[in-house]
């Protein structure tokens, strides 16, 4: 056995019209540990490789009736995956090189030595394994980035409805473009993120990456840092260097989610970095290029905000060069059964049920509902009948609409605003767990406005 580390046993085939050369390269071979064929011709040598898998294949070029070139290309043909090392007379460079150029790995010159020969073969399978290696991982980014497209495409918006039809063909057109910065309208839960990654996807940017950005959760303290980036020592908890989102979507797209809440003194720097497509990073002086699209999201209306005093003018004209309105799922009922149906197989499929479809009572229920949170209403909706359903298909019993929305719709039934507006307050935090961000997310507030309305109630 081979005293070398890391040692591989390989599968070699060896072609020589010679059969004293045969033997003792086999045996030398064989007391290695490998498993060696052996063939005395070409043709020979062709049936042993439609019946073994080999690792390496090593040749004589000279040979009767089937040369060692005529091996080699029949090899590249029948077993592209085995490699070859070609062996040639002495001083015969230019049949060496010809040989490289047909697609051997490696060549040597009689009388072969056979160290140097066993070296070589564990260079061609360490080479073809790393390129076996590469190519498995390509296939499998080629097949992430189609089921990625694929989810992200114009096709994963579905629906057939006027309103939709019109997005889609609104993104259509603005894919079109490279730098258009565009703005996206809709209520909360409508999908806006997933109409910015269909954007992004569709256009000459997809091979760029998507970043996208909550503005919500972002805090005035720590916001020029996350969209500028910092360097080393800007601030007490900066250990290192560090890209901002402006940076980190360089070539691709930046996504602005919820940016009707981002502060004012952010909004002017923000405008600053579009306008110019630089960024200089806190602590910094030196000005970074960015080749950005920027895409913004708001359930606000950024008009208003404008002419309160809340959203900078020029910033909204900025942002609004191309508008997209996603309708709300009470415009497009038409929708409903087919987005339903879509989720309700996901879900099946990941939960390991047999759940088909709905029944034609729970269909009726489903398209007479108003469904205020949308779309993530929705989805979130039929994941509970999923779990709930006994059967194969999904009964009115299992659709178990939002009871908070259902308390929710008697509270503002009593038209004491203040008293609506505490007990609202109060049902937000409790559904996001006390966490301010996401109760002000679902009240469609900022978090200062929701500090506010908490210190006016005596509200923890």
């Amino acid at each position: 056995m081979a005293d070398y580390e890391n040692f591989v046993a390989m599968r070699i085939l060896l072609i020589d019209d010679e059969p004293d050369v045969l033997r003792a390269i086999s045996e030398y071979l064989d007391d290695l540990g490998h498993i060696v064929y052996t063939a005395g011709s070409g043709a020979e040598a062709l049936r042993t490789l439609q019946n073994e898998q080999i690792d390496i294949v090593v040749s004589d070029i000279k040979m009767p009736r089937m040369d060692g070139f005529d091996v080699l290309r029949q090899i590249k043909k029948v077993a592209p995956g085995t490699e070859v090392i070609m062996i040639t007379g002495h001083g015969d460079i230019d049949s060496a090189v010809k040989a490289m150029r047909e697609g051997a790995f490696d060549f040597f010159t009689k009388p072969v030595k056979l160290r140097e020969l066993t070296a070589s073969m564990e260079r061609t399978v360490r080479f073809h394994r790393l390129y076996q290696e590469k190519e498995r991982y390509r296939k499998r980014l080629e097949e992430l980035g189609e089921q990625v497209s694929q989810h992200y495409s114009l096709d994963s918006i579905i629906g057939k409805s006027t309103g939709i039809l019109q997005v889609k063909e609104l993104i259509t057109k603005v894919c079109e473009t490279h730098n258009t910065s565009v703005l996206i309208h809709g209520e909360t839960g409508t999908g806006k993120e997933l109409i910015a990654r269909a954007l992004h996807w569709g256009s000459r940017r997809t091979i760029g990456p998507f970043i996208a950005v909550n503005c919500t959760a972002i805090t005035e303290s720590l916001a020029e840092s996350e969209f500028f980036g910092h360097v080393k020592g800007a601030f007490t908890d900066a250990g290192q260097d560090r890209k901002g989102h402006f940076e980190q979507a360089d070539g691709g797209t930046l996504f602005l989610d919820e940016i009707g809440d981002m502060s004012l003194a952010m909004q002017a720097r923000l405008l600053r970095a579009l306008e110019e497509r630089r960024v200089i990073r806190l602590g910094d002086d030196k000005e970074i290029s960015v080749d950005i699209r920027v895409v913004s999201a708001t359930n606000r209306d950024l008009l208003e905000g404008v002419e309160q005093g809340r959203f900078r003018e020029d910033l909204y004209y900025r942002l609004n060069a191309f508008a997209i309105r996603i309708p709300p799922v009470r415009d497009r009922r038409e929708d409903i059964l087919p987005i339903a149906r879509f989720f309700l197989k996901k879900n099946a499929a990941e939960m390991r049920k047999s759940v088909a479809d709905f029944s034609s009572q729970a269909v009726g229920k489903l398209e007479n509902h108003p469904f205020p949170g949308n779309i993530r209403e929705l989805r979130n909706l039929v994941e509970r009948a999923v779990i709930l359903c006994k059967d194969t298909e999904i009964i009115p019993a299992d659709l178990d609409f939002d009871p908070m929305r259902r308390k929710t719709a008697s509270i503002r039934a009593n038209l004491n605003l203040e008293e609506n507006e505490k007990e609202l307050i109060c049902q937000a935090l409790e559904r996001s767990g006390g966490n301010q961000v996401q109760a002000a997310k679902l009240l469609g507030v900022s978090r200062d406005t929701l500090r506010r309305r908490q210190d006016r109630y005596n509200l923890p």
